[in-house]
C-alpha cells in the first residue's frame, strides 16, 4: 500500500495538472523571495553516471488548492469544453486565477544521494532557486497566459479537386489579468492568426487587409460589469456562436462573419475598433456595443456613419440557455456603386438562438434575419433567413460525434440569382491530451444541396485534421 504521505503528495501535485509516479523520498522547506516554499518530489532523472537527480516543485508551504478550476456546473463545463468568442476570454481568467491561486512553482534538481541530508539539499535548493537567469523574465510576464493552437488541415472545397495542406486557423496570443486591491479586474489579450504565407507575418497589428490580427483588447471587470475596447467577439457573436462549433465548415447563415470577412467592420464577428459595457443580472446576460466612424467592407466605397450591437441571454432554466442579438449599422451615403451591388439601405441582422444541453449530448439552434449584409459568391448583396444546427454526442470522454446544417434563403424581390445555402455537415472527432477538445484529430465532412449564383451547383468536401494546444 502506498504511504499515506506519497498518497497526500500524489493529490497535490493531481490537482495543479502533474500526473507522475511520486518517488518515496521526502520533501522539504526552503526560503525562497522571502517566503517558506514546500517542495515536493515529482520524478527521478536518470543518468548514466548512476548519479540520479530527484526532480522536486517548490511552492508556498501553506497554499490553498481551489475549486475554481473543477468546474461541476453545466455552463462552465461547457466554457472548458467548448473553445469560442466569450467562452475564451473567460477560460482564459479561470486559469490564470487557479495559478494565482496555487502561487509560483519553482524546480530544482537534487542528487538522490544527498535529498535524505536536510541542510545540503536546502543549500542546493537555495542555489538553483537563486541563480534562475529567467527568474525575473518569467516573473515580468506573469499572470499572463501564452498559447499557440496548431491547427493544420487536409481539405477539400467545393470548388476544388482532391485535398491541399490548409492553415485550419492556427492562432497564437497572450492572456493578461491583473486584479487590483478595489477588486477592479484588468484583462487585456492580443491574438494573431499563425500563417503559412510568408508575406503575411505572424504579428501585424496594422489595419491593413493583410494584417494576421484576431483579438486586440482591453477591459475593465468590477463584479458583475466590464468595459471593453479595441478588436474582440462582438456582442451579436455572443448569440450567432452558439452554433459555431464545427471544425471545419459552418458559421455561414447566422451573420456573424459577412461578405467573406471576421465580420469586423459590421460588428457582427470579431468586431473592430469597439466599445462593449456588459452587465450580468442574476440569470442575465447583457451587452451593448457600439463602433463609431469606422471603414465598411472591402468593395465598398463608403464608410460607416456609426454601428451599434446588443444582445441578452437568459441562463435560469435547467439545462437550457436561450439569447437573442441585434446589429444596426448606419452608412454615410448609399452610392450608386452599393446600389448596384444590392445595397439598398442600411445594414441590419439580427439572431435568436437556444442551446439545450444534457451530460453526453446537446442541440444548438439559431434563426437569423439580415438585410443588405450578407453576400452571394458574385458579391451581390441580400436579404436573406438564416438557420443553423449543432448536434453533439459524447461517446465516453475521447470520441465525439456531431452534425447538422446551415441554410440560407434569400428573401429579397429585388434578388435575381440562384443563390442559396443548403448544406449537412458532420463530423466525428478524437480528443487526447487534457480531454476538453482543444488537442484532438478529426475528420469532417460538408454535404451541400445549394446553388451558387449563376445556378451551379456544388461538390462535397471533406476536412482531415489535428488541433493542439501549447500553453503556459
Amino acid at each position: 500500500m502506498m504511504p499515506l504521505m506519497a498518497q497526500s503528495q500524489n493529490n497535490l501535485l493531481e490537482n495543479i495538472g502533474v500526473q507522475v509516479e511520486v518517488p518515496n523520498v521526502p520533501t522539504f522547506l526552503v526560503k525562497h523571495k522571502g517566503e517558506e516554499l514546500k517542495c515536493y518530489p515529482i520524478s527521478t532523472i536518470k543518468k548514466k553516471s548512476k548519479k540520479d537527480l530527484i526532480k522536486y516543485y517548490c511552492m508556498q508551504k501553506d497554499i490553498q488548492m481551489t475549486d475554481r478550476g473543477k468546474i461541476e456546473d453545466q455552463e462552465n463545463a461547457e466554457i472548458r469544453d467548448q473553445e469560442y468568442g466569450q467562452n475564451a476570454k473567460e477560460q482564459f481568467r479561470i486559469d490564470i486565477q487557479d495559478q494565482m491561486d496555487r502561487g509560483s512553482i519553482y524546480t530544482v534538481k537534487i542528487p538522490r544521494a544527498d535529498v535524505y541530508n536536510p541542510i545540503m539539499v536546502s543549500f542546493m535548493a537555495r542555489q538553483q532557486l537563486n541563480n534562475r537567469y529567467y527568474g525575473k523574465l518569467i516573473d515580468g510576464l506573469l499572470p499572463a497566459k501564452l498559447y499557440i493552437s496548431l491547427r493544420p488541415q487536409f481539405a477539400s472545397s467545393a470548388n476544388e479537386e482532391g485535398l491541399s495542406l490548409k492553415n485550419g486557423g492556427s492562432r497564437g496570443g497572450f492572456f493578461y489579468y491583473y486584479q487590483f486591491a478595489n477588486d477592479i479586474e484588468l484583462m487585456m489579450q492580443y491574438e494573431a492568426g499563425v500563417s503559412w504565407n510568408s508575406d503575411t507575418p505572424f504579428i501585424n497589428i496594422s489595419n491593413m487587409d493583410d494584417s494576421s490580427r484576431r483579438l486586440s483588447y482591453l477591459s475593465l471587470q468590477y463584479n458583475e460589469s466590464t468595459i471593453l475596447i479595441g478588436k474582440a467577439w462582438s456582442a451579436y457573436y455572443d448569440v450567432a456562436g452558439f452554433t459555431d462549433h464545427y471544425m471545419a465548415f459552418g458559421a455561414q447563415a447566422s451573420g456573424a462573419f459577412n461578405a467573406g470577412t471576421d465580420g469586423g467592420a459590421s460588428g457582427t464577428g470579431r468586431a473592430d475598433k469597439i466599445m462593449q459595457i456588459q452587465t450580468n443580472w442574476k440569470d442575465v446576460h447583457a451587452k451593448v456595443q457600439l463602433q463609431y466612424k469606422h471603414d465598411a467592407h472591402n468593395g465598398i466605397d463608403i464608410d460607416y456613419d456609426y454601428s451599434i450591437s446588443g444582445s441578452l441571454i437568459y441562463k435560469g432554466w435547467s439545462n437550457i440557455r436561450a439569447g437573442i442579438a441585434l446589429s444596426y449599422a448606419k452608412f454615410d451615403d448609399i452610392t450608386a456603386q452599393m446600389l448596384a451591388l444590392g445595397i439598398d439601405g442600411e445594414d441590419f441582422s439580427s439572431v435568436a438562438g437556444v442551446i439545450y444541453t444534457q451530460e453526453d449530448f446537446s442541440v444548438n439552434a439559431l434563426l437569423s434575419y439580415t438585410r443588405n449584409h450578407m453576400n452571394d459568391d458574385q458579391g451581390i448583396y441580400l436579404d436573406g433567413i438564416g438557420s443553423e444546427l449543432y448536434l453533439r454526442y459524447d461517446i465516453g470522454d475521447s470520441w465525439r460525434l456531431a452534425g447538422g446544417f446551415n441554410y440560407l434563403i434569400p428573401k429579397d424581390n429585388s434578388y435575381e440569382y440562384d443563390y442559396n445555402i443548403k448544406k449537412s455537415i458532420f463530423s466525428l472527432q478524437y480528443t487526447f491530451g487534457k480531454k476538453n477538445f482543444n488537442d484532438l484529430i478529426y475528420i469532417e465532412f460538408d454535404l451541400p444541396n445549394g446553388k451558387l449564383a449563376n445556378g451551379d451547383s456544388l461538390n462535397m468536401s471533406v476536412a482531415v485534421g489535428i488541433r493542439y494546444l501549447l500553453s503556459r
